[in-house]
């Protein structure tokens, strides 16, 4: 399980990563005065007049047009699929492209389902998600349980569901579960947005919660997760990496400056841009990263820095550049423009070279890792040498001054002795 400090780097919510576009047909304008309003995924959208929520009506507005056509394209496939809901039969081309498009809101759960292969893990199990949760009421470890409890109410205070009991005791039922069925993990901070976003689409708890399985596994980031964070540390030296060679430019400043990528971008990668992008942005980032894998996470960083690049060499130092940091992946309203800047932008990308970068920066990362273990080891082995040397010492001391060796005369009132 993660330690409490290093998971303390994700931090509670924030105002712009919820916002959610109206391109499925959330905004119905008819919301009457003094009652909020809600997306099409249920979270409550700003009110009129703020920047980032006009910025998004106003993007929504203009993309309808392109997702109708979209959406039409995509129920041509969904005909032809050689089974009912098995995506993962088409094409991988053609497939790949589909997502790569957005998927419609009402049918994101079944493509997800299909390409995470949330049945066929279902049936593997020895369990089922019933009786894992039932083990997780009596099993679960005190000190996860708190931790989580700790998140409920911080994960998606602005969404219907989980401003609720209700929706809180499911958000719990599948952390608690995923902590039983994944015991290396337990819990870290980060899968409770994850969680919450995959009960939002899948609407289930038990869908969610081999959604959540199925994810992990696919993506390879249980080690995201664990103690040390050992592969989130090693990921965020590719990122450094790739960095300088697909934006060189923003490499370069941020390191002048003294800003270290993972200071940035460990959040991005904890929760899968769950917490910090537009509600809209990430789930077009998950349509492509459930079927295209980890190498999406950086891709979709690049293209960050990349449609903000001019807006951070305009930072002049360490103090503003980190006071803008969190605005640069919450104001992605655009997610079209993201995909494409994260796709078609970032052109030579293999996974085979990336894949050699990680393995890299995770067999420096664990080599520096046994390297402290050793340093730690051997400086207790010093102080514990140093304590038996005192020890042995003050004996000896002791012993001249016992009776056969008559040592300074003690007032009986201070040597605490009686007759």
């Amino acid at each position: 399980m993660a330690s409490a400090s290093t998971a303390g780097r994700v931090e509670d919510s924030a105002r712009g990563a919820t916002l959610s576009s109206d391109e499925e047909g959330g905004d119905d304008g008819d919301s009457s005065e003094g009652e909020e309003e809600f997306d099409a995924h249920g979270f409550a959208l700003p009110p009129q007049g703020d920047t980032l929520g006009d910025s998004f009506r106003r993007y929504a507005a203009w993309f309808e047009a392109k997702a109708q056509r979209r959406r039409g394209r995509f129920e041509k496939h969904r005909t032809r699929l050689p089974a009912s809901s098995e995506w993962v039969g088409l094409p991988k081309k053609r497939l790949k492209a589909l997502l790569r498009k957005g998927l419609p809101q009402e049918h994101r759960r079944e493509v997800w389902i299909s390409v995470l292969g949330v049945e066929e893990r279902r049936k593997r199990s020895n369990h089922s998600y019933e009786e894992i949760r039932a083990r997780a009421k009596k099993e679960i470890a005190f000190k996860t349980g708190e931790e989580i409890e700790r998140d409920l109410q911080r994960t998606f205070p602005n969404h219907r569901r989980f401003r609720g009991s209700e929706g809180q005791g499911q958000l719990r039922n599948v952390l608690t579960s995923y902590a039983i069925e994944s015991p290396r993990v337990q819990y870290c901070q980060g899968l409770n947005f994850i969680a919450a976003l995959l009960l939002i689409v899948m609407e289930d708890e038990d869908t969610a919660f081999w959604a959540l399985v199925c994810a992990i596994d696919t993506l390879g980031v249980e080690r995201y997760y664990t103690e040390g964070m050992t592969l989130l540390r090693a990921d965020m030296r590719a990122l450094s990496s790739l960095m300088q060679k697909k934006c060189p430019k923003v490499a370069r400043h941020l390191a002048t400056n003294g800003i270290d990528v993972m200071a940035v971008c460990s959040e991005w990668f904890i929760t899968w841009y769950a917490k910090c992008m537009p509600i809209s942005t990430t789930l077009r980032v998950w349509d492509t990263l459930f079927y295209e894998g980890f190498k999406v996470l950086f891709r979709v960083a690049v293209g960050v820095f990349k449609r903000v690049e001019n807006d951070i060499l305009k930072c002049p130092d360490f103090d503003d550049l980190m006071e803008q940091a969190k605005d640069w992946p919450r104001g992605m309203v655009q997610h079209n423009e993201l995909l494409k800047a994260s796709f078609k932008g970032i052109p030579g990308l293999k996974r085979k070279d990336l894949l050699k970068a990680r393995d890299d920066a995770l067999c420096a990362v664990e080599r520096e890792d046994e390297e402290q273990q050793k340093r730690l080891a051997e400086h207790r082995q010093a102080k514990a040498a140093a304590a038996a040397a005192a020890a042995a010492a003050k004996a000896a001391v002791e012993g001249k001054q016992s009776p056969s060796s008559p040592g300074p005369t003690v007032p009986l009132e201070r040597s605490g002795l009686t007759w």
